[in-house]
């Protein structure tokens, strides 16, 4: 009885990984050719984000540059909102510790499409600080993010 179950297991590990073999070749075989015309010219790079003041109108952003040394940005807090003529340039991704945080910005063709946070969005937590709410932040108001030194 066990050479017989033994028998029937090989034959359909066989079976099944000639099933799975004859499936892989019919989609190399399909045709699809990939074409540089439909390639795009987005790019992105992840920074490190150590600190996040919220300002009246605006977040100043202290991030890590290239292990040696900190940058800082204005990102307005407008960017948040979004129409159907001109999409939002800031998007929130909720992390769980301050530790994983980190700014994606996204180029396209070396443009600026617009900013991630992936930050705890819970305020309470240390990454978040407050900056002075009686006056407006340098930069609140500026429609694209300046390269930043990395």
């Amino acid at each position: 009885m066990k050479k017989i179950l033994m028998i029937f297991a090989l034959v359909s590990v066989f079976a099944i990984s000639a099933v799975a073999q004859e499936k892989k070749e019919s989609k190399n075989s399909s045709g699809y050719t990939k074409t540089e015309g439909k390639w795009t010219e987005m790019t992105y790079v992840n920074i490190p984000v150590l600190k996040i003041f919220e300002g009246k109108d605006a977040y100043a952003v202290i991030y890590q540059k290239n292990k040696v040394g900190v940058g800082s940005t204005t990102i307005p807090k407008s960017w948040a909102m979004g129409t159907p003529d001109n999409p939002r340039k800031l998007k929130f991704r909720n992390v769980k510790t301050s530790v994983g945080a980190y700014m994606t910005v996204v180029k396209d063709e070396g443009e600026f499409k617009r900013v991630i946070l992936s930050i705890p969005m819970n305020k309470s937590n240390s990454i978040w600080g407050v900056a002075n709410t009686r006056k407006s932040m340098e930069g609140a108001d500026k429609e694209t993010l300046e390269d930043l030194a990395l």
